[in-house]
């Protein structure tokens, strides 16, 4: 088997001990300072590039924090600025409108556009890029235990949308957690041969995310990971036997 590089495993070793904690339960100034400078978002529904580029201000101006955008289209592009609800960051129109709610920490938050329902992955744009790059030099991801390395078809994500759920078939155990975030909360553990359906489809710097239908309600599922901290595998393949 061909081993994980060293920076891979370091970035992912790192980003899962991210504080759990989020700045959001600080005063609104202090927010927009740890929250200040550029996020990124890879789905191409927001896109009309590789990504769509967000510049945070941390200075106030007529009652929001102001938001510049390179990339954006869809709902993305109509955002001015920002603001602080129940401890979540709103994202709103120049008059004011709400367009989404997002959660997380200062390294990674997401959440939904309120009207269309699709999810949304904000990352730090420094540290997006790292795992991007570092995923992306993997040479092998096997497929799920096997000692098979994945084709370019098998990171391909199901054909689900919004409405139209599509089934996968889980390879091995696969924490399903709260938010596409290796920092939330899990909320079970899906078994090899399970096979779920995917609500919708996400994608982020380090690869695939689906929601999924679970016992214990709708849950999130990364596409490709790495097991015992030394073996990128990819966690699912679409359809089911």
């Amino acid at each position: 088997m061909i081993r994980l590089t060293a920076v891979f495993a370091s970035t992912l070793l790192w980003l899962g001990c991210l504080a759990q904690t989020p700045a959001l339960a600080q005063t609104p100034s202090a927010v927009a300072k740890a929250f200040a400078g550029r996020w990124i978002t890879y789905d191409r529904n927001f896109s009309d590039q590789k990504s769509c580029i967000f510049e945070f201000s941390s200075e106030l101006k007529d009652d929001i924090f102001p938001i510049a955008k390179t990339g954006c289209t869809g709902a993305l592009a109509a955002i001015a600025g920002w603001r602080i609800q129940n401890n979540q960051l709103v994202f709103v129109t120049a008059d004011k409108s709400a367009i989404a709610l997002v959660g997380g920490n200062q390294e990674r938050m997401s959440g939904s556009i309120l009207q269309s329902k699709l999810p949304i992955i904000f990352e730090r744009l420094e540290v997006a890029e790292k795992i991007e790059q570092a995923r992306k030099s993997i040479e092998c991801s096997y497929i799920g235990y096997s000692q098979t390395c994945a084709s370019p078809q098998d990171f391909t994500p199901p054909p689900a949308t919004i409405g139209s759920p599509s089934p996968i078939q889980i390879l091995v155990n696969l924490n399903a957690r709260a938010e596409p975030r290796n920092s939330a909360a899990i909320k079970g553990v899906l078994k090899p041969n399970a096979c779920v359906s995917a609500e919708v489809c996400t994608v982020a710097s380090d690869g695939l995310w689906c929601k999924v239908k679970t016992e214990n309600g709708n849950a999130w599922v990364k596409k490709q990971t790495v097991r015992q901290q030394r073996w990128p595998i990819i966690t699912f393949k679409n359809g089911c036997v």
